[in-house]
């Protein structure tokens, strides 16, 4: 019902409508000046149906970089679940993890609070979840699976668990600096009703 009503809303917005309905008012005004009689309504018509044609269409919003994050970890993960075989055990849980940890942000920055801080600090932090997403993960794993053959396996194991741990340090450092707005609202109501019912 909710997606009906934003399509519906979006079309009443749109530059397609704005036109047509300027010329449906066109068509009223010319049946005002006595121009056209009775049959007014089906000019009007006409009329909202030849500027809706006409009219440019608007522009298609572009992605929102959450949003646009959120599919690049969801690709990450899918290049990488089926070569899980080729990873030390635990690589995919960690990937996992940390691809959560990120999306946990961006869902936080979708909601950015309403403190100036933390919206002048958004851009940053979206910044490091982006480098994490898209620099800092494939190219451990890729440095890992493109290994040379002669590379000690054990080695380059070990120096991909420590990688993914210094990225998942990273990402729970940052999910700690962007404020969850949900429990900052809860707490917020929860000092509002203290106050409001006397209660310690």
């Amino acid at each position: 019902m909710s997606e009906r009503r934003g399509v519906v809303h979006r079309y009443l917005s749109s530059r397609k409508n704005i036109a047509g309905m300027a010329g449906a008012l066109a068509g009223v005004g010319l049946h005002l000046a006595g121009v056209i009689g009775d049959v007014w309504p089906v000019v009007a018509l006409g009329l909202y149906g030849v500027g809706a044609l006409v009219g440019s269409a608007d522009a298609a919003a572009a992605p929102r970089l959450t949003d646009a994050l959120r599919s690049d970890s969801a690709t990450l993960l899918s290049r990488i679940e089926p070569r899980s075989e080729a990873l030390p055990a635990g690589t995919i849980p960690a990937v996992r993890r940390i691809a959560e940890v990120v999306r946990l942000v961006l869902d936080r920055l979708d909601e950015v609070a309403d403190q100036p801080a933390d919206r002048a600090a958004a851009p940053e932090r979206l910044a490091l979840a982006a480098e994490i997403l898209r620099v800092d993960l494939p190219m451990c794993l890729d440095t890992y699976l493109g290994r040379a053959p002669s590379t000690s396996e054990e080695r380059a194991a070990g120096e991909l668990v420590a990688q993914l741990d210094l990225i998942a340090a990273a990402a729970d450092r940052l999910a700690a600096q962007v404020p969850d707005i949900h429990a900052q609202r809860a707490e917020d109501l929860t000092r509002e009703l203290r106050r409001r019912y006397d209660r310690p």
